[in-house]
C-alpha cells in the first residue's frame, strides 16, 4: 500500500507516556528508542508470523505479518496478534485468516478488533491497525514479544521485525509539515508483503513492540525517495488493545 505526499521536513510532537502492556505494567517517561542487539533479534523474530487471507469477495489471497504478544498464559485457550487492517480487511469485509510459522500453518483467526474508519479520514495509514485472537494456542515455540505504548515524541532508532535475518537498526524520520502523531516515518527496508510487522525497541533490555509498519510514502518531490510508515501503539489503538487484553490478564495497563 503506497501513497504520495508533498516533500515534508520536520515532524510535530506532543510527549506522550510509554506504557507497558505485560509483565509489570508502570508508565515511563517520553522514550528513546533503541534498536535490538544480535542477541535479542534473535529471540524475537520468532515472534512475527505470517498471515495468509482469503478475500471471500475477489477470492484472492493476501499475504501480511503479525506479531504475536506476552499477554496470555499458557492455560489459555488462545493468543492475541496485532497486525495492519488493510492485510485482513477487504471488499466483502473481514478475510478468513491463517497463521504460518516459519514453515507450517500453525493456527487460524477466530475473531478480530479493526480499527473504526472515518470517512473524512485523509491518512490511509492513520488507522490501519487490528488486534486478532486465534482459535486455540500457537505452539509454544513461537516467541511472544511485550508491548509498549509509544508517545508521538519518542525518537532514536527502531528495528522492524519480520522473520528474515536482517536485524540492521533503522532510523526514525524527522519530517518537516508532519501533522499526524499516530504514525512513525522510518528507514527501514520493506517491501509488499511486510505490513503488518512489528517496529521494535529495547526497554531496560527487554524487546518490546512500539508500532505496526503499514506502508510507505513517495516523496515525490525528492526524487522518488521512499520512506517507511509505522502505526505507533497510541491513543485508540492503544486504549483498544488494553480493553481486549485485561480479561486474559491478571494486571491492567496504567494509563
Amino acid at each position: 500500500m503506497i501513497t504520495s505526499v508533498p516533500r515534508l521536513i520536520a515532524i510535530l510532537v506532543a510527549a506522550l507516556p510509554a506504557v507497558l502492556l505485560s509483565g509489570p505494567t508502570g508508565a515511563s517517561d517520553r522514550m528513546s528508542f533503541m534498536p535490538l542487539d544480535p542477541d535479542s533479534f534473535d529471540d524475537s523474530r520468532n515472534g512475527v508470523v505470517r498471515l495468509m487471507c482469503v478475500d471471500g469477495g475477489n477470492g484472492h489471497s493476501y499475504l501480511s505479518r503479525a506479531v504475536l504478544l506476552d499477554v496470555t498464559g499458557t492455560e489459555d485457550s488462545h493468543d492475541v496478534l496485532l497486525t495492519a487492517r488493510h492485510g485482513v480487511i477487504g471488499t466483502a469485509g473481514p478475510r478468513e485468516c491463517r497463521v504460518y510459522g516459519q514453515d507450517v500453518e500453525t493456527g487460524r483467526i477466530a475473531d478480530m478488533v479493526i480499527a473504526p474508519q472515518d470517512p473524512l479520514e485523509d491518512n490511509e495509514f492513520g488507522e490501519d491497525w487490528a488486534i486478532l485472537r486465534t482459535a486455540g494456542r500457537l505452539p509454544d515455540d513461537i516467541a511472544r514479544l511485550q508491548a509498549a505504548g509509544a508517545g508521538s515524541g519518542d525518537q532514536g532508532r527502531l528495528t522492524m521485525v519480520n522473520r528474515v535475518t536482517d536485524n540492521r537498526a533503522c532510523h526514525v524520520e524527522d519530517l518537516a509539515d508532519w501533522e499526524d502523531a499516530r504514525l512513525i516515518v522510518h528507514h527501514c527496508p520493506a517491501r509488499p508483503g511486510l505490513s503488518g510487522s512489528p517496529m521494535v525497541t529495547l526497554i531496560k533490555g527487554v524487546p518490546h513492540v512500539v508500532g505496526l509498519h503499514v506502508g510507505q510514502y513517495i516523496i515525490l518531490q525528492d526524487d522518488g525517495r521512499r520512506l517507511g510508515v509505522a502505526r505507533r501503539l497510541s491513543d485508540d489503538f492503544l486504549d483498544t488493545l488494553v480493553a481486549y487484553i485485561e480479561p486474559d490478564s491478571a494486571s491492567s495497563a496504567v494509563p
